[in-house]
């Protein structure tokens, strides 16, 4: 699917930031997911879950402290694919889902990308709130090793 043909952006609202992917992108979102935790690992690597028979990676969006204020009754883990990547998302709010014609982009004011493990996409603005949209190819291809 090109670009121009991606109309909806499902957005993971956070306390500090707000982020997005293209719905295209989504394979599942899931409020049951048992993630299993792997120590010496950097912070927002969360562990691995079980997906399909697969063991994939879970990022968590926001730093622990930041998500710990967050609703922790149950697990919001937001699949994302590219190729023959997945990846978990683990987010710390329920997302919802908004149309790239009623977001308005922005050019990022900072210039820079929006975390060093998020590749960013774009910037774009919806009901006074900023949406850093993840590029999920280049953020992938950023985490995937290459003998």
């Amino acid at each position: 699917m090109s670009e121009s043909e991606i109309t909806e952006i499902l957005c993971f609202p956070g306390s500090r930031k707000n982020y997005a992917v293209d719905f295209s992108c989504v394979v599942e979102i899931s409020y049951d997911f048992k993630i299993s935790k792997i120590p010496c690992m950097p912070w927002d690597f969360e562990g691995v879950c079980s997906y399909k028979g697969a063991m994939i990676p879970v990022i968590k969006i926001e730093e622990a402290q930041e998500a710990d204020e967050g609703n922790q009754s149950r697990v919001i883990v937001v699949i994302v694919k590219h190729r023959k990547y997945f990846l978990g998302i683990r987010l710390s709010r329920e997302p919802y889902i908004i149309s790239y014609t009623d977001a308005e982009k922005i050019t990022n004011p900072l210039g820079v990308a929006a975390s060093e493990r998020w590749k960013e996409k774009g910037l774009y603005r919806y009901r006074d709130k900023l949406y850093s949209v993840i590029d999920v190819e280049k953020t992938l291809e950023g985490m995937v090793f290459y003998p």
